[in-house]
């Protein structure tokens, strides 16, 4: 019995030595495939970052061999399969991973961009869609705030600018800080949305983004024909310090434009007495422009000259809007004939033929 009971006891300490061996081994081991696998998903995301997408497939294929269950990893190597140009094997990648996460935002936007390369139109949208309504690691409002921009990007390259809008006014909505809301702000002014792109470039009027949002939304009112709001805001927007030479040349040439164009501008809702005196200041400088440009294709415009700008038709300015429509509509003429026969314009002359491009600055524009 004591030989026996010597026999058991040693079988049993050698078999728990071995068993510790074997643990601290297979440990061991596991140790060594996950620094294994982090090593080589740090070279895949290095790669990734220089923009080497071949080299970061090969890493991130390496890693994930001896992690095959590492999402982050399995999402990387998706990306970089994408990123190089394997379209096909990028969407299986995707689609297995969204299988099991239907729901994951990163996932939904990059089946959305690879759907766009294969031209897929509603397919990337409603994957876009699924990817700002999806869950999201870290800042999930910034995230899906950013998502709703790239699709509205996308809608209105796809020629569905209401669409873009609609997202977008979402994404105002949500009181992102300034910045956001200065890109939320020329998003929308892409999508046609000039009202609304206005108020955003004014809500993003605060610390760092004041000046910036401020020039922004004067170029807008520009482009507009609000030459009122224009000269205001790029007023405001010239007193930053942070301008380049460069920028302040740009910023004052549309400033000094802004205030000239209210002097020679004859919009619908401005006083009829007013809207006359810049008709006959106008026509005054449409007549020296026709003057200096002696080619023989504007003969005729002096006949109509000539025939309408009689002292009657002065004095009728003021309250007669078929003559105001005559004065107007021979000064576009005279500014645009002139500019195709004597060259391109400066001055008040340029700026007469930008106001001919604005049609609600100018007489007739509800008409049209």
């Amino acid at each position: 019995m004591i030989r026996d009971g010597l026999k058991f006891l040693t079988l049993t300490l050698v078999a728990v030595v071995l068993s510790g061996v074997t643990t601290f081994l297979f440990r061991s081991f596991e140790s060594r495939r996950e620094r294994l696998a982090e090593r080589w998903a740090q070279r895949g995301h290095d790669a990734m970052q220089r923009g080497q997408s071949e080299q970061a497939v090969a890493a991130l294929r390496v890693s994930l061999s001896y992690h095959p269950d590492d999402y982050e990893n399995q999402l990387a190597l998706a990306e970089a399969l994408a990123a190089g140009g394997h379209v096909d094997e990028a969407e299986n990648y995707y689609l297995n991973l969204w299988q099991s996460r239907p729901g994951d935002g990163p996932i939904n936007l990059q089946l959305a961009r690879l759907e766009r390369t294969r031209g897929r139109d509603q397919q990337a949208i409603d994957y876009y869609r699924a990817a700002v309504f999806g869950t999201w690691a870290g800042d999930a409002p910034a995230r899906r705030r950013d998502t709703r921009l790239e699709l509205s990007r996308y809608l209105v390259d796809r020629g569905q600018p209401l669409a873009a809008q609609a997202e977008l006014l979402i994404a105002a909505g949500n009181n992102p800080d300034p910045a956001t809301q200065l890109r939320i702000a020329e998003a929308l002014e892409a999508a046609g949305d000039t009202s609304s792109a206005l108020t955003a470039y004014r809500r993003a009027e605060v610390g760092s983004q004041l000046h910036t949002a401020q020039a922004r939304a004067g170029e807008l009112c520009f482009r507009a024909g609000d030459y009122t709001c224009a000269e205001d805001s790029l007023e405001k927007a010239l007193r930053s310090k942070t301008w380049t030479a460069e920028q302040i040349t740009r910023l004052n040439g549309m400033h000094d434009d802004a205030a000239r164009l209210q002097e020679l501008a004859f919009s619908p809702v401005v006083p009829p007495a007013l809207r006359s005196a810049h008709l006959l200041s106008d026509s005054v400088i449409a007549l020296n422009r026709f003057k200096t440009c002696t080619d023989p294709s504007l003969m005729p415009l002096q006949t109509r000259w000539k025939a309408l700008n009689t002292p009657q038709n002065r004095a009728a300015l003021r309250h007669d809007d078929d003559v105001q429509l005559q004065y107007a509509n021979l000064i576009f003429e005279t500014e645009i004939t002139a500019a195709k026969t004597c060259g391109t314009p400066i001055g008040d002359d340029a700026l007469l033929l930008h106001l001919q491009d604005h049609p609600m600055t100018r007489i007739g524009a509800q008409q049209g």
